[in-house]
């Protein structure tokens, strides 16, 4: 029986499904990494901003659906032209929670298309980690794709599975 975790960069897929124009639901991703892969855990890496009431009560229901919560604080960044950027950098918690617990699962599942997870990702493959990224297809680096060969995975070939239904 093959153990498989899930490693999810909020940022990466709220923003990668955005841009075309679609949402993810949750609820139904928690169920799809359960039945399509047996998901044992699932981390989700996100910004916290503890005045975001909408916020705390979307992370509350992440919880409830089985969701193991890694959240960092939102910082908020100055720009030359005085606009605000903010920030919570989650990439060096989710390669921390990774190799923590490297030797915890056989397979691990990236939802993200960061460029940055290159390193990570070749390192488990050396260790012989089976490796899967579902990520924006046009988000995701050229890198990782040609890493991960067969392992990756379009955001819009699942989205019919997990996107959350337009209210009308």
């Amino acid at each position: 029986m093959v153990k498989t975790y899930a490693f999810i960069d909020a940022s990466n897929i709220i923003y990668g499904t955005r841009d075309e124009g679609w949402k993810v639901d949750f609820k139904k991703l928690f169920k799809y990494l359960k039945e399509r892969y047996m998901c044992k855990k699932m981390f989700y890496f996100a910004g916290l901003d503890k005045n975001n009431k909408k916020q705390l009560k979307f992370y509350k229901k992440l919880e409830e659906f089985g969701f193991e919560l890694v959240l960092k604080p939102v910082k908020i960044y100055t720009q030359p032209d005085g606009s605000k950027v903010r920030k919570a950098n989650c990439d060096v918690d989710l390669t921390f929670y990774t190799m923590r617990d490297k030797d915890k699962f056989d397979k691990g599942i990236f939802m993200t298309g960061d460029g940055d997870f290159f390193i990570m990702l070749d390192y488990l493959m050396k260790q012989k980690k089976q490796v899967l990224v579902i990520a924006n297809g046009k988000r995701t680096a050229r890198e990782l794709k040609q890493l991960t060969k067969g392992g990756f995975t379009d955001l819009e070939l699942i989205r019919r599975f997990v996107a959350l239904k337009q209210k009308k």
